[in-house]
């Protein structure tokens, strides 16, 4: 059977490649970090998800503290008591330094004349701070849900990410590490690769020429 990538081959021509922020460029990724975060909880991953994405769009606005939001997620959960324990995991974790192979991958894209961009449910304090690296000068536009007040998976998101490229959905990859954000991206028109590691991310690349 041929992949969804294999029946475009031949007659259509990708012109961007749009990143998730947060487990593709960024720290471990969401699949990681959901199983980790119930295991603390003594949830199922799939309750910790569906509960984390009911209040994701709090923090990512900026309409609730980092505390507030763990703590609707726990009371949530009926998990109050392991409000701190899972604190205490968070602040654990190795900081979020920017994937260097990744990178690499951007900047061979870019070479290649591909439009750069970048789709983050993150504040619009977090996303000045992304512009003002160099080492993401590569990306033509960087989009956050705390700037456009909108969190993926929700389509007009995705559809904000194409307009700031300059391009049709149907015309970009987008790579995201969480399944439920892919979804929405396809429904739109986005071509989509599920992130699991960089050499994973690479051969997906190079078997459909992009790289």
């Amino acid at each position: 059977m041929k992949s969804g990538f294999d029946s475009w081959r031949g007659h259509m021509q990708f012109k961007a490649v749009g990143f998730d922020y947060s487990g593709v460029l960024a720290g471990i990724s969401g699949t990681e970090f959901e199983i980790k975060a119930s295991n603390v909880l003594g949830v199922e991953p799939q309750s910790f998800r569906d509960v984390y994405f009911e209040f994701s769009h709090l923090i990512n606005n900026g309409t609730v503290s980092s505390e507030e939001f763990w703590q609707k997620v726990t009371n949530r959960l009926n998990t109050g008591d392991r409000y701190h324990a899972l604190i205490n995991f968070i602040e654990g974790l190795p900081a979020a330094e920017l994937n260097k192979q990744v990178l690499n991958i951007v900047t061979n894209l870019k070479n290649k004349g591909y439009k750069i961009g970048l789709l983050s449910n993150n504040t619009a304090a977090v996303a000045e701070e992304l512009r003002k690296n160099v080492l993401l000068s590569n990306f033509d536009a960087i989009v956050a849900s705390g700037e456009i007040g909108i969190s993926k998976p929700h389509p007009n998101a995705f559809k904000i990410l194409a307009e700031r490229l300059e391009v049709k959905p149907k015309e970009t990859i987008f790579i995201d590490d969480t399944e439920r954000n892919l979804a929405a991206a396809k429904e739109m028109g986005f071509h989509t690769i599920l992130f699991t590691n960089c050499e994973q991310l690479s051969n997906t690349l190079k078997s459909i020429g992009v790289l």
